[in-house]
């Protein structure tokens, strides 16, 4: 399950997975709420899962490694393989540290592959684990930055912050 909330000058926007469904709410487009399908739906669930990189394994299949790349002037090792109905996902590890620096997942979509990339940045030790605090998160038409100001291990979410979010409603100016 993941859930995430980005509060802007605009409204809020909010895209929910709780395992089985997801949401996108948003005020900057003509539809303001859809629910997730196919393609959209299977990198909601990659999303969610690969924010515990334990499961890659369990994730991905037809696991290969790439030629070494370089991101920000730092070396990075890349590694691909295939989701769910055609996904393909491509990891870049940071060589000295071994953390997930960059992950790029192509969809299939009528139009053809369409491509989501999540920077991740800011890693910080939470009960001896490294977890990112900033994550950019980047699609065909738009971009939302994420900087984490607190995680709470083990925290008790209710599982309705996981749901169909609220319609968002525009911030007038």
């Amino acid at each position: 399950m993941r859930a995430t909330f980005n509060h802007t000058d605009d409204g809020d926007v909010a895209r929910t997975y709780d395992g089985r469904t997801g949401w996108i709410s948003t005020p900057l487009t003509a539809v303001k709420e859809f629910e997730l399908t196919t393609g959209e739906l299977d990198g909601a669930k990659v999303d969610a899962q690969i924010a515990f990189p334990g499961q890659i394994k369990r994730i991905l299949t037809n696991m290969r490694v790439s030629f070494a790349s370089t991101i920000n002037d730092r070396e990075v090792e890349v590694l691909q393989g295939n989701g769910p109905r055609g996904l393909l996902v491509t990891l870049y590890f940071d060589k000295q540290s071994g953390l997930l620096v960059r992950m790029v997942r192509h969809t299939t979509s009528p139009v053809g592959r369409a491509p989501t990339q999540v920077d991740f940045a800011d890693y910080r030790d939470v009960a001896g684990v490294k977890l990112p605090y900033k994550f950019i998160f980047a699609w065909l038409d738009g971009q939302d930055t994420f900087e984490l100001t607190e995680v709470q291990p083990n925290a008790a979410i209710d599982a309705a912050k996981f749901a169909k979010p609220p319609m968002p409603t525009p911030v007038r100016k």
